[in-house]
């Protein structure tokens, strides 16, 4: 393990312990705190991974494990609000020729339990529970965390991979505007949510791998279907674009679902179907945006912490995976490049200021697959006449859609990266080669 040098990871979600596995791959020492009592809670819905995610997957030694517990999607069909067939796409086939393979879905709480798991023994310790936020403290030459049960940890910087609600982003900017109250940073609520989204799971109710989707004019409708359950995503198009978070109730639900209820989730089976039987369900604003700050001092901010999609191309997580992948190189590179492994301030600042621009820049992903996830809502929703015309009678084109795949959507996906300090086979081999191949050989930690 690097001398001195420890990572404090805020948040134990999907992306918090991603990054608790790089780190280790990189042997640099961390400790995770999650709010939560366990790290492992049956809610939320389904999270889906991309070929480019199954990569950095498998470096980290969690692929062959997981895979089996996901269901590949491979085939698609896109229906009106009265069940009418639009469009069926050979999209998942594309994809899977393109890429290697095709994209899986998985229950959100199965895929955290498994990267859980497959932490190594030594590193297993050091996640530890029930760590609510509560302060954060940068001393020039180290970083403390404080929690709400008066518990405190030391080290050497913070990873803020606590979500879309993100205390470390919060206390963040205060560090910030204490310190120059006429700075220029981003405000409280930095999304803007423009739908609202009624999101659950339920026992299977059809065959294994459909992905489906739902269109009309202010709301819309995905539908995912899995081995042991299904999973569905519905959109209500907000009166106005808002940065306010609401909480909604049971009644909130019932009602919207009641609006959804005779959508179709496949040729024969509609919400109303399905809603009796849910197990896990939930309504919030789906909030959009990437935030101007990512990092101040000894903080940095990863994942939904500092840019949040809209779910219909499923690719928050794998742009979270991506954060993780780039900073993680970089700060491994800068620790061994320090003599005592323990980089100054100035030098972490130079770090995430990297990361960022990487991130932000053409050469990765990340604002383009912002824009393609909004787009494809909007489409979806109607969202306006133009949006209509081209969702209802061009983009079904046949033509039209294997263009977007081939010159728009996947040589987005060729430009992730891998962790360059774990050697590995390359184990998605497609039509398009990747930007950033495996290394056969290099440092084995």
């Amino acid at each position: 393990m690097t001398s001195g040098f420890k990572v404090i990871i805020v948040g134990g979600g999907p992306i918090g312990l991603i990054a608790a596995h790089a780190l280790h791959r990189a042997g640099i020492d961390f400790v995770l705190l999650e709010s939560r009592h366990s790290i492992v809670e049956d809610s939320g819905a389904s999270i889906v991974l991309y070929p480019q995610t199954f990569r950095v997957i498998h470096q980290l030694d969690i692929l062959e494990t997981l895979l089996p517990w996901g269901t590949e999607l491979n085939h698609h069909l896109s229906f009106t609000k009265d069940g009418k067939v639009l469009n069926e796409s050979p999209r998942h086939k594309k994809l899977k020729e393109s890429h290697g393979h095709g994209s899986v879905v998985f229950h959100r709480a199965e895929l955290l339990r498994i990267i859980y798991d497959c932490l190594p023994k030594t590193a297993k310790p050091k996640v530890i529970t029930g760590k609510k936020l509560s302060a954060i403290e940068d001393h020039g030459d180290s970083a403390t965390v404080s929690c709400v049960d008066g518990s405190i940890y030391r080290g050497s910087m913070v990873i803020g991979a606590d979500g879309v609600h993100s205390k470390t982003r919060q206390l963040m900017r205060e560090i910030a505007l204490r310190t120059n109250p006429l700075r220029d940073w981003d405000s409280e609520t930095p999304y803007t949510s423009s739908f609202r989204l009624l999101y659950g799971a339920f026992p299977a109710i059809s065959t294994p791998g459909q992905g489906y989707d739902v269109q009309s004019s202010g709301k819309s409708a995905v539908y995912l279907s899995g081995k042991h359950r299904g999973w569905f995503f519905l959109y209500d198009k907000l009166p106005k674009p808002t940065t306010e978070h609401t909480r909604y109730n049971e009644k909130d639900i019932e009602r919207l679902a009641g609006e959804f209820a005779d959508f179709p989730l496949t040729r024969t089976l509609k919400v109303e179907d399905v809603w009796p039987n849910m197990s896990t369900f939930g309504l919030t604003d789906l909030q959009e945006g990437i935030v101007k700050h990512w990092s101040l001092g000894r903080i940095v901010l990863v994942g939904d912490s500092c840019h949040k999609f809209t779910t219909h191309l499923g690719l928050g997580f794998n742009n979270g995976v991506q954060d993780v992948v780039i900073l993680c190189n970089l700060l491994r590179a800068s620790i061994r490049a320090t003599a005592d492994e323990s980089p100054a301030s100035e030098t972490l600042t130079k770090v995430f200021k990297t990361y960022e621009t990487i991130r932000k820049s053409p050469e990765c992903s990340l604002v383009a697959d912002f824009a393609n996830s909004g787009l494809e809502t909007r489409l979806h929703t109607w969202a306006n006449p133009i949006y209509w015309l081209f969702s209802r009678y061009i983009s079904i084109l046949p033509w039209f859609e294997s263009l977007f795949l081939r010159f728009r959507l996947f040589p987005e996906f060729q430009k992730a990266r891998i962790l360059d300090y774990v050697p590995s086979s390359e184990v998605m081999n497609g039509k398009l080669p990747w930007l950033y191949p495996m290394k056969k050989s290099g440092p084995v930690i």
